[in-house]
């Protein structure tokens, strides 16, 4: 069993233990992120219906479809990719610039990008931390052994029936068996090898079509050997009205799941809650956004962008590396005048509101007690 599964890997927390990093947003400083977040691939072998970048008239939607010159229609699962000899330097960069971890998603599927083995191997080898969030359907040999080494993948389920599974996603209900199948393997491939400190995890985002199957999901992620579930909210442009409805039911099954499956070796990490507060918020309440400045996010077109909630969207351009290497963009004077200037409250929602409170109590002269948060 692994060294670290009974930990939360997505505690916003851990900032806490980084001092070095805390004293330069004190100082007003741009610090090197801790965590880069790439999107190898824009293109996706699914087609979730609850999809940021593939929904209409949505943030992360502005810029991600692609216009057809001839038909003037858009497509919103473009071939775009991160060409794997860019991907190897800004992975260089990374290391030589101080960054500790490595998150592929999505943007499409990490895993549809025909070198994500190479990519990742490369992470490891250069001793970064690599986590990976994906939809399981592609699982290439020696895939499990590579993840084995990794810290941290989370499996998009979101369905505990292959039906329910195949209309959300649009794809043969053939694909539901096949991707517990390949969860499994990830699973085996961990508990074999000794060494390994990878925690797996299964998501789960709540939507009108399969809130009745939390219960079930958590059964299944717990059956299957895996660390813990995340129950999350489906983000919408028209916020907290999509759940008015299904929102009683979806929080008493999450909140039941939490106290009926949680184990000291199996989590519940319910944050529907958490997730529905952002959206009856909407705009943040704050200026400053901490989470950017140690988070970055590299999407597919090569674009970097301050976070998930802003990819692909005109406010959260910060700049591009189609010409430049990632090191020359993080240390351009460009970038540092745009992140300068950067306020959070322009953003239309947040799902990192709480990440961004702590951020900001760390950052007082003389925060107290941060050993009890």
């Amino acid at each position: 069993m692994s060294k670290q599964n009974t930990k939360n890997a997505y505690s916003p927390w851990k900032i806490a233990h980084h001092p070095d990093k805390i004293d330069q947003l004190r100082k007003k400083e741009q610090p090197v992120p801790l965590q880069v977040q790439i999107t190898l691939s824009d293109l996706c072998n699914q087609n979730c219906s609850f999809c940021a970048y593939r929904m209409e008239n949505y943030t992360t939607n502005q810029l991600f479809g692609e216009k057809d010159k001839i038909t003037g229609l858009i497509n919103n699962n473009p071939n775009r990719m991160i060409p794997y000899d860019k991907c190897i330097e800004i992975l260089n960069d990374c290391k030589d610039m101080g960054v500790k971890a490595l998150q592929y998603t999505g943007g499409g599927e990490p895993t549809v990008h025909p070198k994500h083995k190479e990519i990742f191997q490369h992470t490891l080898d250069l001793g970064l931390d690599l986590s990976l969030i994906t939809n399981g359907v592609l699982m290439r040999p020696g895939m499990p052994e590579i993840l084995s080494q990794g810290s941290w993948v989370r499996f998009s389920l979101d369905a505990a029936k292959k039906e329910s599974y195949s209309s959300i996603r649009e794809v043969s209900e053939d694909y539901f068996e096949k991707v517990l199948k390949h969860i499994k393997q990830v699973v085996d491939a961990r508990n074999k090898n000794k060494e390994s400190n990878l925690v797996i995890g299964i998501g789960f985002v709540v939507t009108q079509d399969n809130y009745k199957e939390i219960r079930e999901a958590g059964e299944i992620a717990k059956d299957l050997g895996v660390d813990n579930i995340r129950i999350s909210a489906i983000f919408t442009p028209k916020d907290f009205e999509y759940h008015k409805n299904i929102y009683p039911r979806a929080k008493e099954e999450s909140a039941k799941l939490k106290s009926d499956l949680e184990t000291e070796k199996f989590k519940v990490f319910n944050l529907f809650g958490d997730r529905i507060e952002d959206l009856i918020q909407q705009k943040p309440d704050y200026n400053f956004c901490g989470f950017m400045h140690l988070n970055t996010w590299i999407g597919g077109d090569l674009n970097i962008y301050t976070c998930c909630n802003n990819a692909y969207n005109e406010i959260g351009k910060m700049g591009s590396i189609k010409k430049m290497s990632f090191k020359e963009f993080w240390n351009s004077k460009e970038k540092k005048e745009k992140y300068k200037k950067f306020n959070a409250k322009g953003c239309e929602r947040c799902m990192f509101n709480n990440k961004n409170r702590f951020i900001e109590y760390l950052i007082e002269d003389n925060p107290t007690h941060i050993n009890y948060i």
